[in-house]
């Protein structure tokens, strides 16, 4: 069965017209129905930028490869968090199964097919809260067997679920409460990475707005898995500082599938080994915690936390 593709979008149309590019080059995109969703403007500041976008989809509306577009533009600024659920939402009112892109990624001819693929193979598989095509390259895949691997964290870079497991959320986090005075929930939550616990405090006391950590920890209260390939079948491109998001620690992938090489899907456990190293890459130690801030904006940052503490 062949998933509704959703591509989101807001000011970024260099970074946006190469990933629809790429996602037109895929095979089997002919036989899939693409939802763009673009989002409104912040004023002055975006109104080029975004103008920019709109022309663009209305040109690639007009001549594209996909079996049918829908192009759904908002006259204001959502922001990213209310932009994907509120769009997810919409595209599985009439579909029971998505797969998500944001702007910035690049993905391989055959991504949309293993998407497919996997989203057939694990849709009975109640563990499996999510699929992705990305995948970092993490030192224990060097000695692993599979060409999958189950991870306790979700991934936003190029994502798929399934209708049953989406209605299932509970954005409004009703559980916070629970989370903060039980040490056990805190530490099951934080097995794919230390920083999860942290985040969803941050999202709830308004420093971040984050649909990701919400979809996170509803999937760690389910005690469900997302599928990740051992070799990436996408890249991004966004850690330039361009994104709203825009996290500039995290690498362009350099562990990237072989177009051709189709993956062997599996019904696993999670390996021990992979998430090891998996939580590793996810987790703010010390090193990072320097590195983060041994540049100019992160003094800044620091001069800023002193100042505030000192009036």
């Amino acid at each position: 069965m062949k998933a509704a593709l959703i591509v989101f979008a807001y000011k970024r149309a260099d970074k946006l017209d190469a990933c629809l590019r790429a996602l037109s080059a895929a095979d089997g995109c002919e036989d899939t129905e693409l939802y763009i969703f673009a989002d409104g403007s912040k004023g002055a500041e975006d109104s080029d930028q975004v103008g920019q976008v709109r022309a663009l989809l209305q040109s690639f509306a007009g001549d594209n490869n996909f079996k049918k577009v829908h192009l759904k533009t908002s006259g204001h600024n959502k922001g990213l968090a209310s932009s994907i659920i509120s769009g997810v939402t919409e595209v599985m009112g009439t579909h029971d199964r998505v797969v998500v892109v944001e702007d910035d990624l690049i993905v391989t001819r055959d991504f949309l097919d293993h998407m497919d693929r996997a989203l057939d193979f694990y849709d009975k598989d109640e563990k499996v809260w999510s699929i992705t095509g990305f995948s970092e390259p993490l030192g224990a895949l060097r000695r692993y067997k599979h060409d999958v691997y189950y991870g306790y964290r979700g991934c936003s870079y190029g994502w798929g679920t399934w209708k049953d497991r989406w209605d299932t959320v509970d954005w409004d986090v009703k559980r916070y409460g629970e989370l903060l005075a039980d040490k056990k929930m805190q530490k099951r939550f934080n097995r794919g990475g230390n920083d999860m616990v942290g985040m969803l405090k941050d999202q709830m006391e308004g420093r971040i707005d984050s649909w990701a950590i919400r979809w996170g920890f509803e999937q760690s209260l389910q005690d469900r898995y997302t599928v990740y390939p051992r070799n990436s079948f996408v890249v991004n491109t966004g850690t330039d500082g361009s994104g709203t998001h825009g996290n500039t620690s995290i690498h362009l992938n350099d562990n990237r599938h072989v177009y051709g090489e189709t993956l062997r899907l599996e019904y696993l456990e999670p390996d021990r080994s992979i998430n090891r190293c998996f939580y590793k890459a996810h987790s703010d130690t010390l090193y990072k915690k320097i590195k983060r801030n041994m540049n100019l904006n992160g003094i800044r940052k620091q001069i800023k936390k002193i100042g505030n503490r000192d009036q």
